[in-house]
């Protein structure tokens, strides 16, 4: 049954008159006499007492006007929701160049092909994007898992291990693993401190009476690793950054403690975010 039915009716119940309701229906009073009486044979009943003064509804057919306003209410609504969902969803995304680079692209293009727009935003640390996110300029954000107000919600991703990168001339690329007092007398090119990498293995160390010996601190970006092929030190890097290394002659090694190692969460502002970017993301 055509639902343009049910709301002549119902606008006929409203006007009381054929020749009114045609008006507000736009259509001609033989025309929406025709709908009325397409209902009436479809339920078998009468649902107007016709006369010379107008119409009025039959029992039957205070009974349907009184069925099917509700139903008519939430197809309206279904439609709504079904035009949304047509629409393009846009979610202001923040993240770390690492994850940038090898986490996120593929789960992007799968979120926009589901017609969800990202808006990505990328900063050096996790505390530059936390703080974006605390000022609601962002929707969302997977960095490493820091303390959050309980009003923000927090997904665990995945674990990243940090990795000693060194040339490949280097003895210590014979080893499956390098130990963070080994680390301790060499020279580390490293990220400048406010790098949550250079805090974890600075605080890690220091749990073990060692300190680390940096010669030199650089701007963040890829060029750290240029530094290390040009043989000013050895860098430490998290997993994704090892995996993906620009220079034919540099080799990553594992790093032998447990606690060498970040996780990533998916921080965000609401439940339905979190759904959207969970699909692609867990």
């Amino acid at each position: 049954m055509d639902t343009d039915y049910f709301d002549s009716f119902l606008e006929t119940a409203r006007q009381k008159s054929i020749s009114k309701a045609s008006e507000k229906l736009n259509l001609s009073p033989p025309a929406l006499s025709k709908q009325i009486k397409r209902l009436e044979s479809y339920y078998g009943t009468a649902l107007f007492y016709r006369s010379t003064s107008g119409v009025e509804l039959t029992p039957s057919g205070e009974l349907l006007a009184e069925r099917i306003q509700p139903l008519l209410h939430e197809l309206a609504q279904i439609q709504r929701e079904m035009q949304a969902c047509r629409q393009k969803r846009r979610i202001r995304l923040g993240t770390l160049p690492s994850l940038a680079a090898h986490y996120l692209p593929k789960r992007i293009l799968a979120l926009e092909s589901a017609a969800i727009e990202i808006e990505l935003t990328v900063r050096p640390t996790s505390t530059e994007i936390f703080a974006l996110l605390k000022e609601e300029k962002l929707d969302a954000a997977v960095i490493e898992r820091i303390p959050v107000h309980k009003s923000l919600r927090v997904v665990d991703l995945f674990e990243e291990h940090f990795y000693a990168v060194t040339r490949t001339s280097d003895p210590l690329v014979k080893a499956t693993t390098v130990s963070l007092s080994q680390l301790a007398e060499v020279p580390l090119v490293m990220y400048p401190p406010n790098c949550s990498v250079r805090k974890t293995v600075g605080l890690i160390m220091a749990a073990h009476g060692h300190v680390p010996a940096i010669k030199m601190e650089v701007g963040f970006g890829d060029f750290l690793l240029g530094f290390v092929a040009a043989g000013a030190g050895m860098a430490i890097v998290p997993e994704l950054v090892a995996l993906h290394l620009p220079h034919a002659d540099l080799q990553a090694i594992p790093i032998k403690e447990e606690a060498a190692k970040r996780t990533i969460s998916l921080i965000s502002h609401s439940a339905s975010n979190e759904k959207a970017l969970l699909r692609y993301f867990a």
